[in-house]
C-alpha cells in the first residue's frame, strides 16, 4: 500500500482540492452566463466533447465527422479559433497529437500500411505543387492558403488507417454518418416549416446548404444496410431513418443530388442483383426494388405537402423541367458561364493548372436588377473543372487514381466478403463513391470545402475494411 504522504496535495481526501474542483466546475457553467446564455451551452458542449475525445484518436475522429457534417457555416464561424483555425482543423490537430502519443509510447513508431497510401501521397504532393504554382502566378497569398487547406484535409486518411479498426469502421463510423444525416434532415425540416406561411398554403422556400450532401450519402448507406443486413438494426428502424432523412433530401431540391442519388441507387440494386446466385436473379424484382424506393420518397413528400400545404410537387416539377429547358433557368445559365470561363483559364495552363488561389471573372445573375453582371469567383461548381483549373491534369490524374483505387477496394471487399455487416458497408461505400463521382459534374465539395474531411475519413474507412478483408482467410 502506497503511503498517503507520497500523494502530497493530490490526495483523494484533500477537502481543499475537492472544493477547488467543485468551484471550478460551477464557474465554467455560471460565469459564461454573465455575458450570454448561449455561451453556457456552447462551453458545456465543448467541455463534454473534450472529455469524450481526450487521448483517443478514434473518438476524436468520430466527433470530427459528426460536427463537420451537422454544424452550419454560421455556427462554425462563431467557433473559429484565433489565427483563423477552423473547428474541424482543431479536432484534426487534437487527433494528430493523440496519434503521436500513441505512436511514440505504445507502438514504437510502427505505422500500418494500406493500399491507398501511395495514391494519397501523390495527391497531397500534387496539392502542394499547386500551391507553389499559385505563388509563381502571383495569386493572392490569403487565397492560396484558403484554397489549399481543403484538399489537404485528405491527410486524415492516414489517421483513420492507423487508428481505426475494421469493427470500428463498420460499427462506429457508419451509425455516425447516418445519425449526422438525420440531424441535417431535421435541421432542414425545421427551417422549411419555419419559413412557411401555413395560412397561404401555396409557398415553398428551398433549403439548400453544404450540409445537404450528407443526405444522399446517408440514404444510400441505409438502403445497403436494409438490403444486405436488415436484422442488425431492424427493418422498422431503417425505414424510419429512411423516411426522416428522405424528407429532408426532397426539400433540398438539388437537381445534381437527385441525379447522384439515382445513380447510387441503381448501383446498389445492380450490386445486389450480381451478388445473387444465378438461379435466383430476377431482373423484374430488381426493377421493382428501385421503383419501390423512389415511390416511398415521393409518397413521403406528398404526405408532407398535404400536411403543410407547401407546393413541393409543383416546385420539383419546375426544377426538373430545367433539365430540358435550361435556357430559361438563369442559375443554370450562370453556371454555364462559369464553366466557359474555367475552360478558357484551363486552356492557358492545362498541365499544372493556374495554381491554388486562382480566380475567375464570370457572369452571375443579380436578382435585384434582373440581369447578369460580372463577378469574381474563387471556385467552380464542378469537381473536375476545379481540379483542372487549380491543379491541372496532374491534379486530376492524382485524385482520379486515388478515387479509383478506393472504389476498387470497396468493390473487391463487397465481392469477396461473406459477413453481412461488412458487405452492407462495402456495398454502401461503392454506391456513395459512384454517386459522388456523378455529383462531381456539378459540385466541387469533395475538394472545395470542409466536406473534404468527411470524404477523407470515408476513404480511410474503406481502406481499413479492405485491408482487414484481404488479411482474413477465404471462407
Amino acid at each position: 500500500m502506497i503511503p498517503q504522504a507520497e500523494f502530497g496535495w493530490s490526495r483523494p481526501d484533500n477537502r481543499r482540492l475537492i472544493l477547488a474542483v467543485c468551484l471550478g466546475q460551477a464557474g465554467l457553467i455560471a460565469l459564461p452566463a454573465v455575458w450570454s446564455l448561449k455561451y453556457v451551452w456552447l462551453l458545456s458542449s465543448l467541455l463534454l466533447a473534450l472529455a469524450l475525445t481526450l487521448f483517443s484518436v478514434q473518438r476524436t475522429l468520430l466527433l470530427l465527422v459528426f460536427l463537420d457534417i451537422v454544424l452550419p457555416d454560421k455556427v462554425l464561424l462563431l467557433l473559429r479559433l484565433p489565427g483563423g483555425l477552423h473547428l474541424q482543423e482543431s479536432l484534426l490537430l487534437a487527433a494528430l497529437v493523440f496519434a503521436l502519443i500513441d505512436l511514440i509510447y505504445w507502438r514504437g513508431l510502427a505505422v500500418r500500411k494500406s493500399a491507398g497510401d501511395l495514391p494519397l501521397l501523390l495527391f497531397l504532393g500534387a496539392v502542394a505543387l499547386s500551391g507553389f504554382v499559385g505563388a509563381v502566378h502571383h495569386n493572392s497569398a490569403s487565397l492560396i492558403l484558403r484554397d489549399i487547406r481543403y484538399p489537404l484535409y485528405y491527410a486524415v486518411f492516414f489517421l483513420v488507417t492507423n487508428f481505426a479498426g475494421e469493427k470500428a469502421a463498420v460499427k462506429g463510423f457508419l451509425p455516425v454518418l447516418v445519425g449526422a444525416g438525420l440531424v441535417v434532415s431535421l435541421e432542414y425540416i425545421v427551417e422549411f416549416v419555419g419559413s412557411l406561411d401555413l395560412a397561404a398554403g401555396s409557398s415553398f422556400v428551398r433549403v439548400a446548404r453544404l450540409e445537404g450532401i450528407a443526405l444522399p450519402v446517408a440514404l444510400l448507406l441505409i438502403i445497403n444496410q436494409f438490403v444486405h443486413d436488415p436484422e442488425r438494426y431492424g427493418r422498422r428502424v431503417l425505414v424510419a431513418l429512411f423516411l426522416g432523412i428522405g424528407l429532408g433530401f426532397v426539400l433540398t431540391m438539388g437537381r445534381g443530388m437527385w441525379v447522384a442519388f439515382g445513380v447510387g441507387l441503381i448501383t446498389t440494386v445492380w450490386l445486389h442483383y450480381l451478388s445473387q446466385p444465378a438461379a435466383r436473379r430476377r431482373a423484374g424484382r430488381t426493377a421493382l426494388l428501385v421503383l419501390g424506393i423512389l415511390a416511398v420518397l415521393v409518397g413521403t413528400a406528398f404526405f408532407f405537402q398535404r400536411l403543410t400545404g407547401a407546393t413541393i410537387g409543383a416546385h420539383a416539377l419546375a426544377r426538373s423541367r430545367s433539365f430540358v429547358d435550361y435556357e430559361g433557368d438563369v442559375h443554370i445559365l450562370g453556371r454555364f458561364f462559369s464553366y466557359a470561363a474555367a475552360l478558357e483559364a484551363i486552356a492557358r495552363h492545362p498541365l499544372l493548372g493556374n495554381g491554388q488561389g486562382a480566380t475567375l471573372v464570370t457572369l452571375t445573375f443579380n436578382q435585384e436588377i434582373g440581369t447578369f453582371e460580372p463577378t469574381t469567383s474563387w471556385t467552380v461548381d464542378s469537381l473536375y473543372l476545379t481540379l483542372l483549373l487549380k491543379m491541372g491534369l496532374v491534379g486530376l490524374a492524382a485524385f482520379g487514381w486515388l478515387s479509383l483505387r478506393v472504389l476498387r477496394l470497396a468493390y473487391r471487399t463487397f465481392a469477396r466478403c461473406r459477413d453481412n455487416q461488412t458487405r452492407a458497408f462495402a456495398g454502401g461505400a461503392v454506391a456513395v463513391l459512384v454517386a459522388m463521382a456523378t455529383l462531381g459534374l456539378s459540385d466541387g465539395s469533395m475538394v472545395n470545402g470542409r466536406f473534404a474531411m468527411v470524404f477523407g475519413v470515408l476513404y480511410g474507412l474503406i481502406a481499413v475494411v479492405g485491408r482487414g478483408e484481404a488479411s482474413s482467410p477465404e471462407q
